[in-house]
């Protein structure tokens, strides 16, 4: 029920059209997860550029294999409830945005392929240490690093380590709540980790602070 769009130039890649239309299926998976979509409409268009936005209901895509693949765009995807339905107070958390849907691409990859999710976290296990190594810790906000990948891999990791501990079952249900619970509204770190630990009743300080602010990458299970 959902109307989607593709805006694409003519002199885009011949297959751009055809990568872009995996879009139903991507919000199905996603729908599935998190709940129905939350926006009325939801479209793409492809310009010269070598990124990806998730603009609210029409994300912007650039121009290459890699931007207008599967993966980005139920990535940007995502974003729609974890992003733009919630949004952090400050850019300072971004990570809160594309840590959760960094692990949900991950989730998505290892449902195409047929294999563990903890195997996709195992091989993105190099990058964040690259990552950490480079641009600092996730949360520990350098206006330097602005957007590297230290806020995708890491926590990605982190929700992946707190699923494991807690189970399945319960880690989905928070996973499809948080969005739900903050419907067009904004959140701070604070209030987000707070809300973990409440609906999970555990104590996980010092879990979030080495995955968060810590200088190395924490053990993983």
């Amino acid at each position: 029920g959902v109307p989607l769009t593709y805006w694409v130039n003519r002199a885009a890649r011949p297959q751009v059209l055809r990568d872009l239309r995996v879009a139903p299926a991507a919000m199905a998976w996603l729908e599935e997860r998190l709940g129905p979509y939350p926006f009325d409409t939801f479209g793409m268009v492809v310009v010269d550029s070598d990124s990806g936005m998730e603009t609210q209901t029409m994300v912007t895509l650039g121009d290459t294999d890699y931007t207008t693949s599967a993966a980005v765009v139920l990535h940007e995807l995502a974003h729609q409830w974890y992003g733009d339905t919630v949004t952090p107070s400050d850019w300072r958390d971004m990570w809160m945005n594309e840590g959760m849907t960094m692990y949900l691409q991950g989730m998505w990859q290892a449902d195409q392929e047929g294999r563990p999710v903890a195997e996709v976290m195992d091989e993105w296990a190099t990058f964040e240490d690259e990552e950490r190594a480079s641009a600092g810790p996730p949360a520990d906000y350098d206006p330097r690093s602005f957007g590297a990948g230290n806020i995708y891999y890491g926590p990605a990791l982190m929700w992946h380590e707190l699923r494991e501990r807690i189970g399945d079952a319960e880690f989905l249900e928070l996973l499809r709540a948080w969005p739900q619970a903050n419907l067009n509204a904004n959140a701070d770190r604070d209030g987000y980790l707070a809300w973990v630990e409440e609906q999970t009743g555990l104590e996980l300080t010092s879990f979030f602070d080495a995955w968060l602010i810590g200088e190395t990458t924490p053990p993983r299970g």
